[in-house]
């Protein structure tokens, strides 16, 4: 991947993790019930981190 593209991604991480587009909290940290690992395993297999990755490819006008 480009150096461009990759500055990109990078850029929107950091805007949906510290900048004006992100939250005060850890989403898995609204659950509330059972352990924080086990409630890791879950998001990340319902996340369909494919269709993440193609939408942020898509947000920063990366073409694929």
């Amino acid at each position: 991947m480009p150096t461009i593209n990759r500055m990109k991604v990078l850029r929107l991480i950091e805007n949906i993790t510290m900048g004006t587009a992100a939250v005060g909290y850890r989403t898995e940290s609204m659950h509330g019930a059972g352990s924080p690992q086990a409630q890791r395993i879950m998001i990340s297999r319902q996340a369909d981190l494919e269709s993440k990755k193609r939408l942020a490819k898509d947000i920063v006008k990366i073409e694929s």
